[in-house]
């Protein structure tokens, strides 16, 4: 097998697939215990004594660490006498708690797997789409506040023909916590200060002069565009960390159903009961 057949991430992820159902029956009994049998290996006694290390940064005394092991017995003692009475079955918060477990194992598999440039390259090309630059605007705003002026509007549309006239900006609107002034803010930072839809307004007014007014969550505001970039495609090197980043989301996502499947075939699916919408008299309830 050659090397580049190794750095190949499909490979990897056929390998971390297959260790995974591995693992599965590997993490039913992590001490090689079976049946009526509790053995307490030393990596067992290594670990609980490593976790006392990191919570009380310091080793557990001989008595203390005696205890971490009596402990984890009576943890496993319980557990395996709840599975055997069956309390795991039918019980909601367990069964969620179990089904994360599967999938963070199959999450940890696919989080080691290194997929190199060119693999991330080829993701990126696929979904150049997903990788845009946003829109970004530097603008001045000049605020007048609903709540004390009673005509608002009227009062900006007065002030942008004293603007126009040649009056400064200075000695019109109202005062507040909003800046006179934003340089290069993305769409979605203007809508997070000023509301939803107020970068969207702003692209629509002409640039180099006063406009408005225009309403934001606050009030209303005369605003001069000084410069406006729309969106535009980034580049592979810009997005690098990204890439990669949605690049293991989707093959967990991937892998999480191909682990599905496989396991799924295992059973013999049968619904029995109707399925259907709930009826008006139901929906009414």
């Amino acid at each position: 097998m050659n090397n580049r057949l190794l750095r190949e991430p499909l490979l990897h992820f056929a390998a971390a697939g297959a260790l995974l159902f591995a693992l599965s029956a590997i993490f039913q009994h992590g001490d090689g215990s079976s049946g009526d049998e509790i053995r307490i290996s030393q990596s067992r006694i290594d670990h609980l004594a490593a976790v006392f290390a990191r919570g009380w940064q310091r080793p557990p005394t001989a008595a203390e660490l005696q205890g971490l092991v009596d402990d984890y017995v009576r943890g496993e003692v319980l557990y395996r006498e709840a599975i055997k009475l069956g309390l795991d079955r039918d019980d909601t918060v367990i069964r969620r708690r179990l089904r994360l477990k599967m999938e963070l194992l199959a999450e940890d598999l696919a989080d080691a797997v290194d997929p190199g440039k060119q693999a991330l390259q080829r993701y990126f090309a696929d979904h150049r789409q997903d990788y845009l630059h946003p829109a970004r605007l530097s603008f001045r705003q000049i605020y007048f506040n609903s709540d004390r002026r009673g005509a608002a509007g009227a009062n900006a549309r007065a002030a942008l023909a004293r603007l126009r006239g040649g009056d400064n900006a200075a000695d019109i609107g109202d005062s507040s916590a909003l800046r006179q002034r934003y340089t290069d803010e993305s769409a979605g930072r203007i809508d997070r200060v000023f509301g939803d839809g107020f970068s969207a307004r702003l692209r629509e007014l002409p640039r180099g002069r006063w406009s408005g007014p225009v309403r934001s969550a606050y009030g209303q505001h005369l605003v001069y565009i000084e410069t406006f970039t729309p969106r535009r495609p980034a580049e592979f090197t810009d997005v690098q960390p990204q890439v990669l980043r949605d690049w293991r989301q989707q093959q967990q996502k991937d892998l999480l159903q191909r682990q599905y499947l496989t396991l799924r075939a295992k059973y013999h699916i049968h619904v029995d009961g109707e399925i259907r919408g709930a009826t008006s008299e139901v929906a009414r309830q």
